[in-house]
């Protein structure tokens, strides 16, 4: 037999090879050697293992599976074995197999010989009892298919763990020890909320350790589950339990006094905190939950727990020593520091069993074999610890398992721990509170370069300092290791430094030691990822923020939005990736750098990646599009790719939401992607993009988009859209007053007039008396808007004709033809009431309240612009909602209600400060003008 195998079944299958921890395999795998160690030694058929495993409905290769999975553990419990060859762990036995353990090899095992030894008696019982049910207190097969769960193997061995904690309680209870096992009886009563004798024989644990009230508030709790949810009555067992507690306040003694050695003299207890480090800067919003946590930390308390979980490089470990330094008087007994390298890149994680022993030699205690059982290391600790007021700091956790095994078990201590992952297990079983530490706020990332640099330097360099800010984004480390290069090299300039990192990034960021260089902080978390997520994390990378949405995300993975949910969870658990709102993600630059220069693997074509995420915003946008205005869709958008997720909107507000939360991302692809293979894909991008900036006034930002979408090759550009695009470009170079720029497109397009088709030469028109109009040159306006409106009534389009109507009233307005003006938009609005067009139709009555207001006819324009705000509200269009305010104001304080004016100025520069519209300053300006110290 070669090599020592220990399988836990406890807390989740485990399996271990000469101390180290081996991978089990796929799923069936773990389930069938998790049955052949819950039998305990006995044989399992053939047909009993493949019930186990595929319950009821078996494929029909299962058997050939199986004999599979049973080589592959054979082998894995015995590496030298020569193949076909039987082995002396996993035997053979007839029509079936069974697993040849020991009890100091399989927790099964153990179990059993725990449970031997505790009912033999004499004086080492009481102690096998209490490791029994701190061994039981861990759920059976956590993280096994909960199908598999409820087959007969499993079923079977947690009706043993449930009894057994039962008739632990019970001995210990009659032994006097009742409170040594109580914390863990009751979490096993907790997994079986109907088990009655285990019920029964807590509370009379409780009722003997003198907490008769908790006992009695127990079976209130069962009494009423029973009625309410089985509609019957305490069996006589838990009935006799509680009568007996009505008439005995206290069964037996309750200990009394620590259960280890008297505690260390006061304020003489080992300190093994490591010094603080240099430069150090306060986070107060951190360390105020660290005080909240402190200040539940009492004589009578349970041990508190606190974790603090963050991305490598975020600050957790200096922050945890920082304020361990700061509270150590308050625990005199100790304060013990403790490493366990849960993503050192050159070491494996430190075992809870050597850790255990670490913590016992640092509190005197003497050192023991190396063969001593793990759950009777623990019970030595929290013996050890029981009666001290002790400071635990446990560094760079890897999971949750690592650490639950050194949880003191005495009141008044306090455990911090570090991870990198969230350890949500020790918030759901521990009640550990979890402290997310995040990059550090600007002002406090200056002050950490200001400690380590002097604040002199930071002023002669201002420009430098905020480019070595902005690449390492609050990241703690990356700000120290900055430092040090100007510290190592004292000929460096701030600004040398800052060009280099903006050019190399991570390269940058090295100095040689790997406990320092982010690219191996980096990947100690990187490699503790499932091969699922990490390949995820790597195609995130050509996702650029710098926010990420699940269905952007599942674009890039080419996977379905809920498997990619599942994996990205998995990398906020490993603080990879933050989620900050529900379904939204952020990825730090320079991890996105680091997944970027990460090799890629077979499966992971990062161009085609990228194709899904720009077909994922492309075809989005086109829908969007069309949610927000009756513009025609792209004709040209090619299929998007397989595994692009292309959403759909109900309406205008949820496309304008759409835009809204993807536009920065969509604006940064726009701006960074020139692949020559994406090029039709970019251009598809920017064309249906440009919308959104024209409806919320972003003349800049659409001018932009509208040069990358024309910029792109004749080869990918379709006519209809060029010469659309060309409109476009010539109308926010009005818009911005750019006006030589405009006409430089305008005029060639309106001497291809006559030659265009009608649909086309009635969009060229109709946009020539759009720029025309911001030129201030209405009479050609006017003459533009009728020459495309008798176009439009040829063709027949009422919703044209309709909008062309109010076009060619809103320039005979313009011009002092107030009468005709009406003439022309009254006609518009029954059509457009017929088309429910509420944004055209919004237009048309600003249009004639704008006149009626310069015929003086205030209160009427008062009702038309009243229309107009609800048409604009109806369709969600901010931008023109302000523009119709503004000209009720006008009316308002013609009406002499300056008050009125004011506030329909202030709403407008509101609306538009929120959409970072410019105008809102000159509206802002007018309603400050007409304000109390206002004219």
């Amino acid at each position: 037999m070669d090599g020592q195998v220990r399988l836990q079944i406890f807390g989740g299958l485990r399996l271990w090879r000469d101390g180290t921890e081996v991978t089990v395999g796929p799923p069936h795998r773990h389930t069938v050697l998790a049955a052949l160690v819950v039998a305990r030694g006995g044989t399992l058929s053939t047909s009993a293992l493949v019930d186990a495993v595929w319950g009821e409905h078996p494929p029909s290769t299962a058997v050939n599976q199986l004999h599979r999975h049973i080589g592959n553990l054979r082998r894995l419990l015995e590496p030298a074995l020569a193949p076909r060859t039987a082995g002396s762990r996993l035997l053979a036995a007839p029509s079936g197999y069974r697993l040849d353990t020991s009890a100091a090899e399989s927790e099964a095992a153990f179990f059993d010989d725990l449970l031997a030894r505790g009912r033999a008696g004499g004086p080492q019982a009481p102690a096998c009892w209490r490791e029994l049910a701190e061994l039981v207190r861990r759920p059976l097969l956590a993280g096994l298919d909960p199908a598999a769960l409820t087959r007969p193997p499993f079923a079977a061995m947690e009706r043993a763990r449930i009894a057994a904690a039962a008739e632990a309680m019970a001995a210990a209870t009659e032994a006097g020890d009742a409170a040594s096992v109580l914390a863990a009886v009751r979490e096993v009563a907790a997994d079986a909320p109907w088990d009655e004798p285990l019920h029964a024989a807590l509370v009379r644990g409780l009722v003997a350790a003198g907490r008769r009230a908790e006992a009695l508030t127990l079976f209130e709790e069962i009494r009423v589950r029973l009625a309410e949810e089985l509609g019957v009555d305490p069996s006589e067992v838990l009935r006799a339990a509680y009568e007996r507690a009505l008439r005995e306040p206290a069964l037996s003694a309750p200990r009394t006094g620590p259960a280890g050695p008297p505690p260390p003299a006061p304020g003489h207890g080992p300190d093994t905190l490591p010094l603080p480090v240099a430069g150090f800067t306060e986070r107060p919003e951190l360390t105020d939950a660290l005080e909240q946590a402190m200040a539940d930390v009492g004589p009578g308390t349970t041990v508190v727990l606190t974790a603090l979980a963050g991305m490598g490089g975020v600050g957790k470990t200096a922050l945890a020593v920082h304020w361990a330094r700061r509270v150590a008087r308050q625990f005199p007994d100790g304060r013990l520091y403790l490493n366990l390298r849960g993503f050192d890149p050159g070491a494996r994680p430190v075992d809870p069993g050597e850790a255990l022993a670490m913590l016992l030699v640092a509190l005197g205690e003497p050192a023991e074999e190396s063969a001593e059982d793990l759950p009777l290391r623990a019970a030595r600790f929290r013996a050890a610890v029981a009666g001290r007021r002790l400071l635990l700091v446990l560094d760079n956790a890897r999971d949750a398992e690592q650490v639950r095994w050194l949880l003191p078990g005495a009141p008044g201590c306090l455990v911090l721990v570090t991870s990198r992952n969230r350890l949500s297990s020790l918030v759901v079983r521990e009640g550990a509170r979890v402290v997310s530490v995040d990059r550090l706020a600007p002002a406090q990332a200056r002050e950490l370069l200001a400690n380590r640099l002097g604040p002199q330097r930071l002023a002669a360099e201002p420009e430098a300092v905020e480019s070595v800010l902005a690449t390492c984004g609050g990241l703690p480390l990356a700000l120290s290791i900055a430092a040090a290069r100007l510290a190592i090299s004292p000929g460096l300039t701030l600004a040398d430094v800052a060009g280099d990192l903006a050019g190399r990034q991570l390269a940058a960021l090295e100095l040689g030691d790997p406990d320092t260089d982010l690219r191996s902080v980096f990947a100690w978390s990187y490699r503790a990822l499932s091969p699922s997520s990490a390949r995820l994390f790597r195609l995130l990378a050509v996702h650029p923020g710098p926010e990420i949405s699940l269905a952007s995300a599942a674009s890039v993975a080419g996977l379905p939005v809920a498997r990619t949910r599942t994996l990205a969870q998995e990398l906020c658990e490993a603080n990879m990736l933050s989620e900050h709102a529900r379904d939204c993600y952020t990825l730090h630059d320079l991890l996105r750098a680091y997944a970027a220069g990460l090799p890629a693997e077979p499966d992971d074509d990062r161009p085609s990646a990228l194709g899904r995420l720009l077909d994922h915003f492309g075809h989005c946008a086109v829908a969007a599009g069309s949610a927000i205005s009756t513009r025609p869709e792209l004709r040209e958008l090619q299929a998007a790719l397989p595994g692009a997720v292309v959403l759909e909107f109900a309406d205008r507000p949820t496309g304008m939401a759409w835009y809204a939360a993807e536009y920065r991302t969509i604006l940064t692809l726009l701006r960074s992607v020139h692949d020559e293979g994406q090029l039709r894909r970019i251009w598809s991008l920017a064309y249906a993009s440009y919308l959104y900036t024209y409806q919320q006034g972003w003349s800049q930002d659409e001018i932009e988009i509208l040069r990358i979408a024309l910029g792109a090759p004749a080869t990918v550009s379709p006519v209809r859209e060029v010469l659309e695009g060309r409109l476009g470009l010539a109308r926010a170079y009005a818009q911005t007053g750019r006006f030589a720029q405009a006409d430089e497109l305008l005029i060639p397009l309106l001497a291809e007039v006559p030659a265009l088709p009608a649909t086309p030469r009635a969009t060229v028109l109709r946009s020539a008396g759009w720029v025309r109009g911001r030129q201030g040159r209405h009479r050609e306006a006017l003459e533009y808007a009728q020459q495309a409106l008798a176009v439009y009534r040829v063709l027949g389009s009422d919703n044209h004709i309709a909008r062309e109507l109010n076009a060619v009233g809103w320039y005979h307005a313009l011009l002092g033809e107030y009468e005709q003006a009406i003439q022309s938009c009254e006609q518009a609005l029954p059509l457009l009431q017929a088309t429910a067009n509420h944004r055209a139709e919004a237009a048309t009555w600003d249009s004639i309240g704008y006149a009626h207001h310069h015929l003086g006819h205030f209160p009427r324009a008062v009702e038309c612009f009243e229309h107009a705000l609800d048409g604009y509200r109806e369709a969600s269009d901010q931008v023109n909602e302000a523009e119709v305010l503004d000209h009720l104001a006008d009316t308002r304080l013609a009406l002499g209600d300056p008050a009125g004016a004011r506030a329909a100025w202030q709403r407008a520069a509101d609306l538009l400060t929120g959409l970072g519209h410019p105008e809102a300053t000159t509206l802002r300006a007018k309603a400050a003008a007409h304000g109390p110290g206002g004219r």
